[in-house]
């Protein structure tokens, strides 16, 4: 076990174990079977619905067996990410994780820690036979990262706590105590396509490609001038038709909507019948030095190459429809809409263009554009998707909505935050930061789902999630774990 002798032991041997199995986003059906193989070995009550959520009860300890149950919640699927150069077959192969001091990370891909130290906690405190705690009632939910079709899809009925903690926020020394809604919007431009018939056009057939971008979680990182490589190279497009015209092959960029895109690559057919390769290089060149003086801070890796393409295309857009792809993607909203006007430093509106893909099938290329709106305030997140609508009908473009969640509201009277207070008080010497995130977590949609519920959610430090960088702090895991440790023993609520 490269994890073994890190404390806490056992909460560490279950993210190794978990790790090694398979756990994309809509494709958990391994893992919720092994936790519900894990459930059943330690002779535990447990369901399993057709969503793969799994609920799982354990009777509280001497002393606790009438107290309301409490509820301990995450998600089983994480964020499947890597760099191109990157061979990993998400798919078939477990995570390879790599201990360096104190921080635990993956080999050239997303760790998963978003959220599978709060699988790795819940079991740990399932397997235990010395921790003093109430009834317990564990909730893995499915989903979470491409939709939360999990949670939405549950049926609360077998769950009878009132009290939820949710273990998916990312800094240790904070409460959560609200988040944001959110709303996933595809755009789909359909094209009839046309025939590429010079035979030497291969010659002014260029490949921009984007990379280097740090990337990062869109709720969490929206507000750090972190590039968008989706906006960037359709803001360098844009501006290449402002001299040159030219026809689109391809863009595409980005793999999760929930995840600022990193790489973005289009291929586009350039007319230099009045100029010549050198001085279209050198305008792409000039556009590229304006963005990496932009982001020179925040995201100094920006790399903006052009190359000449030596592929053979047969298919193209005509010029109209590569210009009103272009100047649509330029019009797309992108990044932080607006400020809360209650609680400093938060973001209370934005979106991500995560992912824009490029489909050519027979005659047709459709061009896909998936976009994550968030805000805490549900008027706000309506006004930002007609807005996204009334910009669509303009230019005649599809649009859907493919999932929605709310945002979950602060509770003055939450009982459990007090319990939360006093552990981290005892633990730390130090009074917990009581925050708001702009980011979606399963807590709005439970307390839509179950009356009364009072949540709160907590984490350890985890960095750079939904990237290959992502990392765990090894010692916030522990003291995580000692502060759950402490409210389950001075739990009290009835």
């Amino acid at each position: 076990m490269k994890t073994k002798g890190l404390y806490p032991e056992r909460v560490f041997y279950f993210f190794e174990k978990i790790s090694e199995i398979p756990r994309g986003s809509k494709k958990e059906k391994k893992i919720s079977d092994w936790i519900v193989k894990f459930a059943k070995e330690n002779k535990l009550e447990v369901f399993q619905d057709e969503n793969l959520n799994v609920i799982i009860k354990k009777p509280g300890t001497n002393g606790y067996q009438s107290l309301s149950p409490f509820i301990i919640q995450g998600h089983m699927d994480m964020v499947w990410e890597k760099n191109r150069e990157t061979n990993f077959d998400f798919e078939n192969q477990g995570i390879d994780l790599i201990v360096d001091g104190n921080i635990i990370k993956a080999n050239n891909t997303t760790l998963g820690a978003d959220n599978g130290i709060a699988v790795a906690y819940a079991l740990a405190l399932l397997e235990s036979k010395d921790i003093e705690h109430p009834p317990l009632e564990v909730l893995i939910t499915t989903d979470e990262e491409a939709g939360m079709s999990g949670v939405n899809n549950l049926d609360v009925a077998l769950l009878k706590g009132h009290t939820l903690l949710n273990i998916d926020t990312e800094d240790f020394g904070e409460i959560y105590v609200s988040s944001a809604g959110g709303s996933r919007i595809k755009n789909i431009l359909k094209f009839k396509t046309s025939e590429i018939i010079d035979s030497n056009i291969k010659n002014s057939i260029f490949t921009i490609n984007i990379t280097g971008l740090r990337g990062g979680h869109s709720g969490t990182d929206i507000n750090k001038n972190l590039g968008n490589a989706n906006k960037i190279l359709g803001d360098i497009l844009y501006h290449i038709s402002k001299k040159y015209s030219f026809n689109l092959i391809d863009f595409n960029g980005g793999d999760k909507n929930n995840a600022i895109p990193r790489e973005a690559s289009s291929t586009i057919n350039v007319d230099l019948s009045i100029s010549n390769d050198e001085d279209f290089k050198i305008l792409v060149t000039d556009a590229a030095n304006i963005f990496k003086s932009t982001y020179f801070k925040d995201d100094d890796n920006l790399s903006i190459e052009i190359n000449k393409s030596d592929n053979i295309y047969t298919n193209q857009l005509n010029l109209s429809d590569s210009m009103k792809f272009i100047q649509f993607l330029h019009n797309l909203p992108n990044g932080v809409i607006s400020m809360s006007k209650s609680i400093e430093n938060l973001v209370e509106t934005s979106i991500n263009i995560g992912v824009v893909k490029t489909v050519n099938v027979n005659n047709q290329i459709d061009i896909i554009i998936e976009s994550l709106l968030r805000s805490s305030v549900d008027s706000n997140l309506k006004n930002l998707e007609n807005s996204i609508f009334v910009l669509s009908e303009d230019y005649g473009i599809e649009y859907q909505i493919d999932s929605t969640y709310s945002p979950w509201e602060y509770n003055k009277n939450s009982k459990l935050r007090i319990l939360f207070e006093d552990a981290f008080k005892k633990i730390t010497s130090k009074n917990p930061k009581i925050m708001a995130i702009h980011a979606g977590l399963e807590c709005g949609i439970l307390v839509s789902k179950i009356r009364n519920l009072d949540v709160i959610s907590i984490g350890p430090n985890i960095r750079l999630a939904h990237t290959p960088s992502e990392y765990m702090e090894i010692d916030s895991v522990g003291k995580t774990w000692d502060v759950i440790l402490e409210v389950l023993k001075t739990y009290n609520i009835e």
